[in-house]
């Protein structure tokens, strides 16, 4: 009996679809004069460039943009560094320079 179920275990999770690779693009686009998108995880970075655009307010250690994302500064301090989006699967890095 148990050989029966690890055997039914192991064919459905053979079967079952693994998760796709994140994909990763590397960007070199501006969404301002200071603003610039380095890359890009699991969408375009013309999507990046344009979630940031729509942010009004400063960049703070810790934010929000209007299309979700939460972003965090993870170097440099609060005159220059660069600065990481997420929203589930999707993210992307820009670097700010004040």
């Amino acid at each position: 009996m148990r050989t029966t179920v690890a055997l039914v275990t192991a064919v459905v999770l053979l079967l079952l679809p693994a998760e796709a690779p994140a994909k990763v693009r590397s960007c070199h686009t501006r969404a301002d004069f200071n603003l610039l998108i380095s890359s890009a995880r699991n969408m375009r970075c013309k999507t990046a460039r344009r979630d940031l655009r729509r942010h009004v307010g400063s960049i703070s250690f810790r934010f929000r943009t209007p299309g979700g994302f939460r972003c965090k500064r993870v170097s440099g301090n609060a005159l220059a560094g660069q600065w990481r989006c997420v929203k589930q699967r999707k993210a992307y890095r820009f670097e700010f320079s004040d």
